[in-house]
């Protein structure tokens, strides 16, 4: 019996490791985790400014300092991946990303929010381009799309239960334990990952280095980055400064600003899988990616023009899937520029790091421009820049022949 035991377990580990969904349920899984835990500090953070004694620009850097890990470590994390191996990366960010929660469960400075920030950040690095290089070397690349699309689902799942999770747990648990126990769980994922033998990607020797820019890559590659910087640019802008638009134009309440949040968060859940799928399906990289993101422009000036909130969140809605289809199929695109060369660490490290350079860029321009501008303008030229890049991108996805 106990020799049997453990001959089973093992058949079981090799099962889940040698299966594609498997693998896919342990990337989501991480990616879930990482973006729960990213929301879970939201309604936390304004208690943050009296607690500490410190104005609300300091927690606004503090927060801010997630986005500049994941834009300074994406590509190192990546290429570090292609060398060492896709598990051990996805194991330590889960750890660090456990040891990062703990801290701020103890946290008694601003030092402590500002390492512990830091650590979540370069943890976030680790294992989203570790993660996702992981499903592009186990899934076949027929159906990398749909695959990608399912991932990236689990973002806005987590971007809906982190801030729920947090405020419940802070409200009948306690500051510590709000920490705490999403702590133990990331740390349970991360045991459980170590635990599998996932078959690993391993770049031996200096014959071996990752190409950031293979031959012949620029302008495939510089098509995908302003594509994916459009998108999270467009999530940079809508994620602070939609809440102030609703309630100047609508004097909405928290409660329905976080309702139209939400409408979004569900249109990506629903439109990234399919989206993926249709890509596999029938390629159309023009259509979905240009045509995506004409449809993001066309849908931000609705939501500007709508006089009532359901008008709105319906735009918002729109909004969503638009940029769902244009984003989704950018994931399997950077997996064919480095496939030949093994450097799936590479791709997916650009993808994190445009996708950083995105949601940066996006508060900071908005920034700029609010004090000579009024919000709607601002929305209206987002619409423009989106409506452009659209016309751009369909003319050089034709241009590059691809599916």
């Amino acid at each position: 019996m106990t020799t049997r035991e453990p001959h089973r377990l093992r058949a079981l580990r090799n099962r889940i490791a040698a299966s594609p969904d498997a693998i896919l349920v342990l990337v989501v899984l991480v990616i879930f985790m990482d973006m729960m835990i990213y929301g879970l500090l939201i309604p936390v953070f304004p208690e943050y400014a009296p607690r500490f004694g410190v104005g609300e620009s300091v927690i606004g850097v503090i927060f801010g300092i997630y986005a500049a890990m994941l834009l300074l470590f994406s590509i190192p994390m990546g290429l570090l991946s292609d060398r060492v191996g896709r598990r051990p990366l996805i194991v330590g960010g889960m750890l660090l990303l456990a040891l990062a929660t703990a801290l701020f469960g103890f946290s008694t400075t601003i030092t402590h929010l500002i390492a512990a920030r830091t650590v979540q950040g370069v943890s976030a690095a680790a294992t989203w381009s570790a993660g996702l290089a992981l499903l592009a070397d186990t899934c076949d690349p027929a159906r990398l799309g749909e695959k990608m699309g399912i991932a990236l689902s689990a973002v806005g799942v987590g971007t809906i239960l982190g801030p729920v999770a947090g405020g419940l747990l802070f409200e009948y648990a306690g500051y510590t334990a709000t920490f705490l126990v999403p702590a133990v769980l990331a740390a349970s994922v991360g045991l459980v990952v170590l635990a599998i033998p996932v078959r690993t990607c391993r770049q031996e020797g200096s014959m071996g280095r990752s190409p950031m820019l293979p031959r012949g890559s620029l302008l495939p590659l510089a098509a995908c980055a302003v594509v994916i910087v459009a998108v999270s640019g467009t999530y940079g802008v809508f994620d602070p400064y939609l809440p102030v638009y609703l309630h100047a134009a609508f004097s909405a309440s928290p409660a329905t600003i976080g309702a139209v949040f939400a409408v979004l968060a569900v249109a990506a859940i629903l439109a990234q899988p399919v989206a993926g799928r249709i890509f596999d399906r029938y390629g159309g990289s023009r259509y979905l990616i240009g045509g995506g993101l004409l449809l993001a422009g066309g849908a931000t000036v609705a939501a500007m023009q709508a006089g009532v909130i359901p008008l709105t969140a319906a735009a918002v809605f729109v909004l969503g899937i638009a940029l769902s289809c244009a984003v989704v199929p950018t994931m399997p695109l950077l997996a064919d520029i480095y496939r030949d060369h093994g450097s799936q660490g590479a791709a997916y490290g650009m993808y994190n790091t445009f996708f950083a350079i995105g949601l940066s860029a996006g508060p900071f321009t908005g920034a700029v421009l609010a004090d000579r501008w009024p919000l709607a303008a601002i929305f209206l030229l987002l619409a423009a820049f989106l409506g452009v890049t659209g016309i751009l991108s369909w003319l050089a996805f034709g241009r590059l022949a691809w599916r």
